[in-house]
Parts: C-alpha cells; structure tokens; sequence
C-alpha cells in the first residue's frame, strides 16, 4: 500500500516538472543572417574534418574491421 502511494506521488512531481520545463518562456534573443551562416560554417567544418580523419586513418579502420588487404598497396614500396 505505501509503496503505492509513493510511487504515485513520484509520478505527479515527475509530470509536475516536466510542465514546469515544457512551459513556453520569451527567449529575449536575436539570430541574424550571420549567425545562420556561421552555424553551418561550424557544421560544414566539421563533416571535413571528420572525412580527413578517416582518410588519414582509413588503413588502421580497415585493418580494424578486417578488411585489410594481404599485400600492401603500391604507394608504400617506394
């Protein structure tokens, strides 16, 4: 029984503060043009950074995953 009342208790303080985090609140706040383009700037910048890192480390993922080749590549006898 009291286990009951507990956890019906803990239900209504969890619905309670999730419409207390769900209310709407004036953000006082301003993007500009220049703002959008920055955020896709640092997006952008991102996914180029994440492609030269996986060329770099492209032998050691494939190595990794088993996908490997048996001899070397061409590039790395001379």
């Amino acid at each position: 029984m009291l286990s009951s009342v507990s956890v019906r208790n803990s239900t209504v303080v969890l619905l309670l503060l999730l419409a207390f985090l769900c209310r709407p609140v004036p953000a006082l706040a301003y993007l500009d043009p220049a703002a959008g383009s920055l955020i896709l700037q640092v997006i952008l910048g991102g996914v180029a950074g994440l492609i030269v890192l996986l060329k770099i480390y492209w032998r050691r993922l494939r190595g990794f995953l088993g996908f490997a080749k048996d001899g070397g590549d061409q590039s790395d006898q001379a």
